[in-house]
């Protein structure tokens, strides 16, 4: 492989790119205007900050606009611009999945100075690529002597030694069951439970949720979601480019112990991991902590010179640091403002550093995430049984009861048992199965059946356990959960206070029992996790947030308090989730009172379009997974299915598809058994089959046989290819899907799907000849450039070392190869902010063409965010029948350069539309009131329901 190069020529290039982009972005090019309207379809670009550029498009399309510019670049100059962006000058985030075999670039351009601030930005550019260029391209260019190298190798391994140091004073080696095992001579080591999970990148579903769910049509390049190994996931990180990663997924699902395993990788690295747990910030800030608190403990000083200081933010530019940041969702603050504020956080400075996060999923999906340039993972559930991954649940089991294997033996005899796979699902998630394991060595009861019973059952036996060391009568057990639950319920319910509880908080919450207080913090329940650096007074923590959700729920008495305006309606609170679940779950709650609870979510009538009352419905079928025997059961899930297959709104289908996974399992799998035995339409059976056979019941043979029935019936190729692959996912192995991979190699005359299936049928046989010969035969035969270069991508995959795909290869960077022109900065004059938006004014007001008010308004918006005049053209666009065209581009403008204060206008505004409409009737439903609904959707997630309900009474 060429090195890469970053002389003169390159960076000519480079700017040449970067400057044409930044041209183009803000509606500067000079060019000829009928062409550059010609590339806006096919060149997508949208500001996402005044210095955050989001750009998805195709090589060819950069290609014609760098032509436009009249400084023509080819494909593959483009491609090595946009590598240097990235791994050079660092200002690219790569916002693709999966970077080979792909022709659509998607990534975000991070500038150094405001968009509008062109000579600032371009100088910035010629000054940065300068400063990183390697002494040994300035010597051979002749432009400066190679000095002696000092790599500071003992000033580097201080700072590692301090990282190392840190890591272990926080014990993060030591597991989360720890504190409530310690007292008992019962500790474990990471290495010693940890089973490594398998990870799901999670892609972004913005695409498919714009799809109708039935007949629309399946897009080339359509993957599954990528799942790797852990050393598979450590492959990527190795990686030179900046990292962004987020470990999302429910509580105890293993996030925590992931990144404690991830410090300790990187410290094997000699990079340098700084953990942070989130909610010990108690509203400093990140740079603060760091600068102030990190530094002290580190370096055990009182105070922290500015030199120190300095020496540690050159870590972070030289990009050594990684940032593990643990629990978003356990900031003093609710999911949308958390994720907000780390993100404005994350800059200057700090911003060099390699981000690693954990959050839970309801807290990272609740809305508007302004962190959604993170790539995404999230652990793979414990396997059961003899799938591919063995029987994780087993192997646990194992490790927790090595020094007493009979007691395992009966554990593992019982979950075994085919009435126990309720219970059974639920220890899938680690912290549960650990949970169940301690309760089991210490009661050797019967299994509980919920979520909820299991925390119950680990409660009593608590109290148990540690019987015989701080003894409590069965009286002092009830006051103690009472204490427990209306701290629990207190601190939810104030923002600045929810996961972590000051001293002070804790005594007036235990004020009129001191006692018990220091009974809680003897039994673990209560953990002191540091120390204010506001007021010096001690920080505590329950054991696990979800300990502090169960202990709230046993508190609630009544379910309309989910309902309660003056707790601004819990039930639509995303960060309230749990708890309603694990209320669900109490046996102390009358059936009566639960059906009611459920019917109450059913029949839910928010009055302001049924954005609400469908959030509430979908949650009644989330809570059957603790409630299962509810009468409404059936009802539930047939609506659902009617939702998820039928043609609704995206939002309306995508909470569907979330809920059919949150419902109870058996349930769940039960209709969908039914569902594809029915199912008309051949898309449908097949989504249905692939979520049954794929994620609900693994291997499931009804899914199998539907999936098989599906692939020797379908004559569409292309959705016939997707099934065979799903079929693939689920029984790896599965001979129809050799045998249809094959005849579909030997059929089709279309060539795209002749190298989908060749590729897909070398990934299943490594190295056939089949395979390698079809994708050589696209690549002699084909005249489509780009799928030449893309046969030629997968058959590399495939076979690294194949003669014709490197010949055709190395032909096409020979070919690209050529003087460009020298670019010359545009000399016209910048105008100050406030005459480019007066300009951009008088442009509005004359414009006549419709697209060209979008683009101006757009404009006008980043600028002046929240601009009214830009702000109300492009909601006339949207609401004018006749601009349907640019309905999907508006809506995506108006989502993203709105105001939260101008949330209402836009709720007020549109609900004109919905008057007298069903939009949940298709027959209704048109461009205008689909990409409306789209956006009143994404209202409803930012705006609370009484904020949401005013403003659209006020244009009802």
């Amino acid at each position: 492989m060429a090195r890469p190069s970053y002389g003169p020529e390159a960076k000519k290039r480079s700017l040449h790119l970067f400057t044409t982009l930044l041209d183009y972005a803000n509606d500067e090019l000079d060019c000829d205007d009928v062409a550059l309207d010609g590339l806006r379809s096919q060149i997508q670009a949208h500001w996402q900050t005044e210095q955050r550029l989001v750009v998805r498009t195709k090589v060819r399309f950069l290609e014609a606009l760098a032509k436009l510019a009249e400084s023509p670049l080819s494909g593959e100059q483009i491609k090595e611009a946009l590598r240097r962006f990235e791994d050079f000058l660092e200002i690219l985030d790569d916002n693709r999945p999966n970077k080979g075999g792909s022709e659509v670039w998607h990534f975000t351009l991070n500038l150094w100075h405001k968009r509008s601030d062109r000579p600032a930005n371009l100088r910035h550019f010629e000054q940065e690529w300068e400063n990183r260029r390697p002494q040994k391209s300035k010597q051979v260019t002749g432009e400066e002597p190679i000095e002696p190298d000092d790599s500071g190798a003992d000033r580097q391994d201080s700072w590692w030694q301090l990282c190392r140091t840190s890591l272990e004073a926080q014990q993060y080696e030591r597991l989360t069951i720890n504190p409530l095992t310690v007292s008992d001579g019962m500790t474990f080591n990471l290495d010693e439970l940890y089973l490594p999970l398998d990870l799901i990148e999670r892609k972004q579903r913005h695409r498919e949720a714009d799809r109708s769910s039935v007949g629309s049509p399946i897009e080339d390049g359509d993957e599954p979601e990528d799942t790797l190994t852990l050393e598979e996931f450590f492959e990527r990180l190795r990686s030179p480019q900046k990292q962004r990663v987020a470990i999302v997924g429910e509580p105890g699902a293993g996030k925590t112990t992931l990144l404690q395993k991830i410090a300790f990788w990187l410290l094997e690295q000699q990079v340098l991991p700084i953990w942070i747990s989130l909610a010990d910030l108690q509203g400093a800030t990140l740079e603060n902590y760091l600068l102030q608190d990190w530094l002290k403990q580190a370096t055990e000083k009182i105070s922290v010179p500015s030199e120190l200081q300095e020496a540690f933010a050159q870590q972070f530019e030289q990009g050594r640091v990684w940032l593990l940041l643990d629990a978003i969702d356990e900031m003093a603050m609710d999911g949308a403002t958390a994720l907000s504020s780390l993100a404005r956080q994350l800059r200057g400075w700090i911003a060099n550093a390699h981000i690693m996060l954990t959050c839970r999923s309801n807290v990272w999906d609740s809305g508007k995430n302004a962190l959604d340039g993170f790539t995404v993972y999230c652990n793979r559930s414990f396997s059961h049984g003899r799938g591919t991954d063995g029987d994780q649940i087993g192997q646990f089991i194992d490790r927790w009861f090595q020094n007493h294997p009979e007691l395992g033996d009966r554990l593992q005899q019982e979950l075994n048992n085919p009435q126990r796979k309720r219970i059974r699902d639920a220890v899938k998630n680690p912290l549960r199965l650990a949970l169940l394991c301690r309760s089991w060595s210490l009661a050797q009861g019967a299994l509980p059946q919920t979520k909820s019973l299991l925390y119950r059952q680990f409660v009593e036996t608590i109290y148990e356990w540690k019987q015989d060391r701080f003894p409590t009568s069965i009286a002092q057990r009830q006051q103690l959960n009472q204490a427990l639950g209306q701290v629990a319920l207190r601190a939810l319910l104030q923002r600045e206070t929810r996961f972590r509880l000051s001293h002070s908080f804790a005594q007036a919450a235990f004020a009129q029992s001191l006692d018990l207080m220091t009974l809680v913090l003897q039994l673990g329940w209560l953990n002191q996790v540091g120390i204010s650096a506001i007021t010096g007074e001690k920080i505590y923590a329950f054991y696990h947030p979800t300990f502090q959700e169960y202990f709230a729920a046993q508190a609630i008495s009544d379910w309309q308090f989910f309902f309660d305006p003056a707790h601004d309606f819990p039930v639509f609170n995303s960060s309230w989730r749990e708890v309603i679940l694990l209320w669900l779950g109490k046996t102390d709650v009358a059936v009566a009172e639960k059906e009611a609870f459920i019917t109450a979510l059913m029949n839910f009538d928010d009055r302001c379009g049924g954005f609400y009352s469908h959030r509430a419905y979908c949650l009644a079928a989330a809570g059957l997974a603790e409630f299962p025997q509810s009468v409404h059961a059936q009802t539930i899930l047939a609506q659902l299915l009617q939702w998820r297959f039928g043609v609704f709104p995206a939002s309306v289908c995508e909470g569907a598809r979330v809920a059919l996974l949150q419902t109870d399992r058996q349930l769940a799998t039960a209709v969908l058994e039914e569902f594809v035995q029915i199912a008309e339409n051949p898309f449908a059976g097949w989504q249905a089959a692939y979520t049954l056979g794929k994620t609900l019941d693994l291997g499931n043979s009804m899914a199998i046989a539907t999936l098989v029935q599906l692939i020797g019936t379908l004559q569409n190729e292309a959705l016939k290819l997707q099934v065979i692959e799903s079929l693939g996912r689920i029984q790896p192995g599965h001979p129809i899907v050799v045998t249809s991979l094959e005849k579909i190699l030997e059929s089709t005359q279309e060539d795209n799907i002749r190298r989908r299936a060749a590729y897909s049928f070398g990934k299943i046989n490594p190295g056939h000849w089949r395979a390698i010969a079809t994708l050589e035969q696209i690549i002699h035969s084909t005249e489509n450039a780009t799928l030449r270069l893309r046969t030629a991508e997968n058959l590399i995959t495939l076979d690294p070392q194949n003669d014709v795909a490197n010949s055709l290869l190395k032909l096409t960077r020979r070919k690209t190869e050529g003087t460009s022109q020298n670019y010359q900065n545009k000399a016209t004059s910048q105008q100050n902010l406030n005459q480019l938006i007066n300009t951009l004014e008088q442009r509005l007001l004359t414009a006549k063409d419709w697209a060209n008010r979008r683009r101006i308004a757009y404009r006008l918006a980043t600028l002046q965010p929240g601009h009214p005049g830009a702000i109300n053209c492009l909601l006339q666009l949207l609401l004018n029948e006749e601009t349907s065209t640019q309905h999907k581009r508006v809506v995506e403008d108006l989502k993203e350069v709105t105001l939260e204060n101008q949330l209402s206008h836009i709720v007020s505004q549109l609900s004109l539309l919905f008057a007298d409409l069903n939009i949940s009737i298709a027959s209704q439903s048109t461009v205008q009131l689909h990409e409306c609904h789209k956006l009143l959707s994404y209202c409803a997630q930012q705006m609370s329901y009484a904020e949401f309900s005013n403003a659209w009474c006020e244009g009802a």
